[in-house]
């Protein structure tokens, strides 16, 4: 079942929890722009991989995307598993979302990087 996470209307963008198709979609103007992929693993999240159309590069929707996964991941006191690259990157520059990601299972991000 679908589930709406952000929605910004003043900004025309929305992020949805897709878990039947295991991934997290981005919208802008109704338009899917975004996915981060992700798989469930116990009680963990593990996060795969982080895409947005080249035509949206470059003006923050990556970030948004993550921000509100992390957020989404906190509030349900879950943990992820970070295997994208550009959400490792994100946990580096907000290093404020380390009490997401599972001490066991970092992934490719660990909080002493």
């Amino acid at each position: 079942m679908t589930e709406v996470l952000f929605d910004d209307s003043a900004k025309h963008v929305r992020v949805v929890d897709e878990p039947t198709d295991g991934h997290y979609v981005l919208y802008v103007h109704g338009a899917q722009v975004g996915t981060l992929s992700y798989r469930i693993v116990g009680q963990r999240r593990v996060l795969g991989h982080t895409e947005v159309d080249e035509v949206c590069r470059g003006r923050g929707f990556s970030q948004i995307l993550i921000q509100v996964v992390l957020d989404d991941l906190r509030e349900r006191r879950q943990k992820a598993t970070i295997h994208c690259p550009a959400v490792a990157q994100f946990m580096t520059q907000s290093v404020k979302y380390a009490d997401v990601v599972d001490p066991t299972h970092p992934g490719i991000w660990a909080a002493n990087s």
